[in-house]
């Protein structure tokens, strides 16, 4: 059997919001079963559903250096639905998937097996969604923010009315760039404390400035409250779920996006403190 590379965690993250969405198609019972069952560690399965299959995805490829126990994780699951829920519910899981997985150059086959996607096959998003995305895309290289900022220009999240989609991907891929600087396995507005908070007088994970004077230390703090309400914004700080998304005008959308632009440059300069 040929070795799955390990797919980046950012559509790691994507794929959990997927099995979020799929809550009325298969069970947080059979998905500890599937996890087991494709030798994925069920890491913390009293856990919101998005915490657990994060944490027992992630951990998984970061042990095995790969994404074979995914892949096959994903062909059980799809599997399963088929018999047990039936075509309409299968073609559904496979949509969802599919949408996450196209990114990282994959898709599952009517078998559930993971592929190579095939790009010369139909896209998996309308014209129209490829023509928003082109031109939101052009909004924001004129609004001069975060190079960072253009991955969420995507056709795939702008399907549907308004830009609440991309503006939330934003939110997710500036979780992992901290998550990754920090070294932190939380998520979202626990995410945004435990990496740039601090108990006086000891030192935040990351710091944004030199941490030195009291301006240094408003300026922090200030930045950490900032950014956790931004996170709350799209996610549920207790059960680590994604609030249900609004009709966002572009105006608000570039406002947020400025403010994303912000966080980002900060982050990008932050330092990680000695222990």
């Amino acid at each position: 059997m040929t070795t799955i590379p390990s797919i980046d965690n950012t559509y790691i993250t994507m794929l959990c919001d997927a099995f979020v969405a799929l809550e009325d198609v298969i069970t947080d019972g059979e998905l500890g079963g599937l996890l087991i069952s494709s030798g994925i560690q069920d890491i913390h399965h009293n856990a919101s559903r998005h915490r657990r299959l994060s944490s027992a995805f992630i951990g998984d490829q970061d042990y095995n250096r790969c994404a074979d126990n995914l892949a096959s994780f994903l062909r059980r699951t799809g599997n399963h639905i088929r018999m047990s829920r039936g075509d309409a519910a299968f073609k559904r899981f496979s949509k969802e998937v599919n949408q996450v997985l196209s990114f990282a150059g994959y898709e599952i086959n009517h078998e559930s097996e993971i592929k190579l996607l095939d790009r010369s096959k139909t896209t998996y998003v309308p014209p129209e969604a490829e023509e928003r995305a082109k031109q939101f895309r052009e909004v924001l290289r004129q609004a001069k923010l975060h190079p960072d900022i253009e991955m969420i220009a995507r056709a795939e999240f702008l399907v549907d009315k308004g830009y609440h989609r991309p503006v939330k991907e934003s939110m997710r891929f500036l979780v992992e760039k901290i998550r990754a600087k920090a070294a932190l396995p939380a998520d979202g507005p626990e995410l945004a404390e435990h990496a740039f908070s601090f108990a006086w007088p000891g030192k935040p994970v990351l710091a944004i400035n030199a941490f030195m004077t009291d301006r240094d230390i408003a300026e922090q703090f200030s930045f950490m409250v900032m950014l956790k309400a931004w996170f709350l914004m799209f996610q549920d700080e207790q059960t680590r779920q994604f609030k249900p998304g609004w009709d966002m005008t572009l105006e608000d959308a570039i406002n947020l996006l400025n403010l994303a632009s912000y966080f980002h440059r900060k982050v990008d300069k932050s330092r990680r403190q000695p222990s």
